[in-house]
């Protein structure tokens, strides 16, 4: 499975994850910090899989822009990190629980869209079909290992 494609799954499950969250699914505290872990290990399993492996290939391209836009990525990696581990640290039961995972949502959000209209169109443009393949094989492989790790 190409690179792209893996991502962009993760990317729906981890929205789905955010809509169940968002519609009540986990009506009571412990739903609510149950969804959250679930969410947080998502994030951080494909962020691990995009920093170890994406990430790198794309930026060592001869692309500036490419270079430019993984920079961009990272640093909203670290942004996302840095809420999770507060959030993490917060009770489901605090008054801006709710509303820091809403802000959470919006800034992967934000990166989500930005990673598949651009960083997506440069790694097509810059690797070739067998690089974006490997890719993928190596990313699922990677996730395997994270997993059994995160569990």
């Amino acid at each position: 499975m190409k690179v792209t494609v893996l991502l962009k799954n993760d990317h729906e499950t981890v929205k789905s994850l955010f809509d169940r969250f968002d519609k009540g699914s986990a009506r009571n505290q412990n739903g609510k910090k149950e969804l959250f872990n679930e969410i947080q290990r998502e994030l951080l399993i494909h962020s691990q899989m995009e920093l170890e492996i994406f990430y790198p290939a794309l930026a060592a391209t001869s692309s500036a822009r490419a270079t430019e836009l993984v920079a961009t990525a990272q640093r909203e990696h670290e942004a996302v990190e840095k809420l999770l581990h507060e959030l993490n640290a917060m009770s489901p039961t605090d008054k801006s629980f709710e509303s820091r995972v809403h802000e959470l949502r919006e800034d992967v959000n934000r990166h989500i869209q930005m990673e598949e209209e651009e960083i997506f169109d440069e790694a097509r443009k810059n690797l070739p079909e067998f690089r974006l393949e490997e890719l993928g094989l190596e990313m699922e492989d990677r996730r395997k290992i994270l997993s059994m790790l995160a569990a």
